[in-house]
């Protein structure tokens, strides 16, 4: 009976998967934080398991083999990813262009909101602090294409490593001399409703659903 444990079956496979993915799902947040980083490894050429598995790694995800083909074989039954037999291994690319991360949506809506760089910058770190109740790290800001002077206040010992346990725990590595910043601002919260506003209307096809607004008559 115990050898028959070891069989490989189609149902046993699917098993293994779907146990893999949610191993996944409750470790990395894999819509917010291991996707994006698969398709950034892979970009357009694709990769084998190996390859995904050496530079995974290196950016600080440690994941074991059954279960990063298991997350490779879910985002393949989501349509993410293509799964081609290059033997004697599989190659993986992606089915289309790389998806944007939360940093990049924010920072395009922000921007879109303000036409002038530095309040575009307040934006910015306002709603990521707002969306992830925490301060926002430098490196973070970078990827929202945020550089030199940082807007806010610098954050406290305390707000800062509380913050880092957060990243960490995700998978991320956060250096000791990272910054991290705190911006609070009550005249922001108007725009950052809009900038909420604007990235559900741009993610989804709401104009069947939303009032028009009356244009106004002019007078000859």
């Amino acid at each position: 009976m115990g050898n028959d444990l070891l069989i490989e079956t189609p149902l046993r496979k699917l098993n293994i998967y779907q146990v893999c993915y949610h191993i996944c799902e409750h470790v990395f947040h894999p819509e917010r934080d291991l996707k994006f980083v698969i398709l950034d490894i892979i970009k357009e050429d694709g990769k084998s398991i190996s390859a995904i598995s050496r530079e995974l790694e290196e950016r600080g995800f440690e994941l074991h083999r059954l279960i990063l083909t298991g997350y490779l074989r879910a985002m393949t039954d989501l349509s993410v990813l293509r799964e081609k037999q290059v033997p004697p291994s599989k190659v993986y690319t992606p089915i289309k262009g790389r998806e944007k991360d939360i940093y990049e949506v924010v920072s395009e809506g922000a921007r879109s909101i303000y036409g002038d760089e530095e309040k575009a910058g307040l934006l910015i770190l306002y709603a990521l602090g707002r969306l992830f109740r925490r301060p926002i790290f430098q490196e973070e800001l970078a990827r929202a294409d945020l550089s030199g002077q940082m807007p806010g206040r610098q954050a406290t010992k305390e707000e800062r490593l509380e913050a880092k346990q957060i990243l960490v725990k995700s998978g991320f590595k956060i250096p000791d001399s990272s910054k991290a910043y705190v911006l609070e601002s009550a005249t922001l919260e108007g725009d950052y409703c809009e900038l909420l506003s604007r990235i559900v209307g741009s993610n989804w096809d709401l104009s069947y659903l939303v009032r028009e607004t009356k244009q106004t008559k002019l007078t000859l």
